[in-house]
């Protein structure tokens, strides 16, 4: 095989960190494209997770194929060990055989990278083709050659005027279809195929699966393979074979023909794009895995509902502070005061779970826990468009975990500050009822809250942590982002009134005016 790259560029870059402009826009359309299940993240755990930046960081793919699978992996957790385990075993063989890992990604090196996806962008628009015109320009197509013989049989150099009104036609018949045919991605097509092909050629036992798989594709799709290539042919050498093909309407036929080759083979198609993106998806990953061995362990997944998490980390912390949770038979209610790191953990506790499920890898030194469901509900968005009020908005996505929590698989439901958007007296009723209520479910629960009040009505079935922080004159806010035992005791937001400048008698007449309403609530 012949590669546009070496083999010691492409190991130095194992050790790089890729940094592209990425359209998540477009590198979702496949996902949107697949079939979706009852355990494939929905959007607003997506963004409650900020799984976009998780994926950012994970992604050191470089084939647009290896991005969009990446992400659709990302988006659908594994609830089977092993099917798990054989995923886990692949990205092991890329992180020890570094010469299969290179020999793959000089292929992906090679590919169009095409931020804009313009191959799934054709394969989401495709419409039946006109056939008529297929037939038509099959026909004028061969016109030319038909005049030509009928002068030389004939012996009437006449007909020649009908040659040239034939091609005069047939130059604005390619001037109206030139932006039609070019703006759809048999180009990158083409590149997928090729790429295919020489996957295909790579003797290694690990990835026999995928080089059968991708054989019988590439043997399916065989008539559109020699279509595209005979576009690239007209395309090559500056047009000047374009120029010679227009009389006989070479690349409209093609089009015409291909058409309805890719309606027919739409699914194997994207089965392709799919697989191709995987090898490179998983090559990403066990780069990733590779540069951050110190941090990463391969879970234990056990039949108990529980999670136990030791030293986890996020990945989006350049410095992170590692936490420990073991979580079994009760939730957790975690308390303390803005910025002091709750928000955060529940993400890392979250997107831990996720990576153990989808790459068979956790950032901790353990993992041990059930297979999980993820629902969430960090960040609700206020959807006045649709006429949501923020706390209508908030209910609905509570009322998710708790359909979820009904469910055959356990489900995780990470919930921070609930029912924000209503009245102190009401929100902890009904807070404590359904916090109670997801507990009696098949559930992990994790709910973050300044309402302190909680602790006695949930003490039977949540447990206590807190992350605690200092303030004082000099220094302001002081946070360790460590998870203690029990419920938080400050209330500095006074306090940081204080710090910051404000006027002495807003600060003294807040703290004697929350001394009159302690007991209120």
């Amino acid at each position: 095989m012949n590669f546009s790259v070496s083999k010691d560029y492409i190991q130095k870059e194992l050790v790089a960190t890729k940094d592209k402009r990425r359209s998540i826009s477009k590198i979702k359309t496949l996902f949107n494209l697949r079939e979706k299940n009852e355990f494939t993240l929905d959007d607003q755990t997506w963004d409650d997770l900020q799984m976009d930046e998780v994926f950012c960081e994970l992604d050191r793919t470089y084939s647009a194929e290896g991005e969009a699978a990446l992400y659709t992996m990302l988006r659908n957790p594994i609830m089977d060990e092993e099917e798990l385990k054989v995923r886990g075993k692949l990205i092991n063989t890329f992180k020890e055989n570094i010469n299969l890992t290179v020999d793959l990604r000089r292929i992906f090196y090679d590919m169009i990278y095409d931020k804009k996806n313009r191959l799934i962008d054709m394969m989401e628009s495709l419409v039946p083709a006109q056939k008529f015109k297929y037939f038509l320009y099959s026909f004028l197509g061969i016109l030319p050659i038909l005049i030509v013989a009928a002068v030389i049989i004939f012996k009437s150099p006449e007909l020649m005027m009908l040659l040239m009104m034939d091609i005069l036609l047939t130059i604005q018949i390619h001037i109206k279809e030139k932006d039609n045919i070019n703006s759809i991605g048999l180009t990158d097509l083409r590149d997928l195929i090729n790429a295919g092909k020489r996957i295909s050629q790579i003797n290694n036992n690990e990835i026999e699966a995928y080089n059968i798989r991708i054989n019988e594709l590439l043997k399916k799709v065989k008539s559109i393979d020699n279509a595209t290539y005979l576009i690239k042919i007209i395309n090559s050498f500056g047009g000047l074979l374009e120029m010679c093909s227009i009389p006989f309407l070479l690349e409209e036929i093609t089009y015409y023909k291909v058409n309805e080759e890719l309606m027919l083979k739409k699914g194997m198609l994207l089965e392709l794009y799919y697989l191709v993106g995987e090898l490179d998806a998983l090559i990403s990953i066990s780069i990733y895995e590779n540069n951050n061995k110190d941090n990463c362990s391969t879970p234990k997944f056990i039949e108990e509902i529980s999670l136990k998490i030791k030293d986890g980390i996020h990945p989006l912390l350049k410095e992170p502070v590692a936490n420990s949770i073991n979580i079994c038979r009760k939730g957790i209610v975690l308390t303390g005061t803005n910025m002091s790191g709750k928000s955060t953990f529940l993400r890392m506790v979250s997107t831990n779970i996720l990576l153990a499920q989808t790459f068979n890898f956790a950032l901790a030194k353990e993992y041990e826990g059930c297979f999980l469901n993820i629902v969430s509900s960090i960040s609700p968005k206020d959807d006045i468009t649709n006429g949501k009020s923020y706390y209508m908005a908030e209910a609905e996505s509570i009322l998710r975990i708790i359909k979820a929590s009904e469910q055959e698989i356990p489900v995780f439901c990470p919930i921070d500050e609930i029912f924000r958007g209503t009245n102190p007296l009401e929100r902890i009723s009904s807070s404590a009822e359904i916090l109670n209520y997801i507990n009696k479910g098949r559930a992990i629960c994790i709910v973050a809250t300044h309402d302190r009040e909680l602790s006695d009505m949930l003490k039977e079935n949540y447990d206590f942590y807190h992350f605690s922080e200092e303030v004082d004159n000099e220094n302001g806010l002081k946070f360790d982002y460590k998870l203690k035992r029990g419920v938080s005791k400050t209330r500095n937001a006074i306090r940081l009134l204080e710090y910051i400048g404000y006027p002495k008698e807003i600060v003294e007449k807040s703290y004697k005016r929350i001394e009159g309403i302690e007991g209120y609530i």
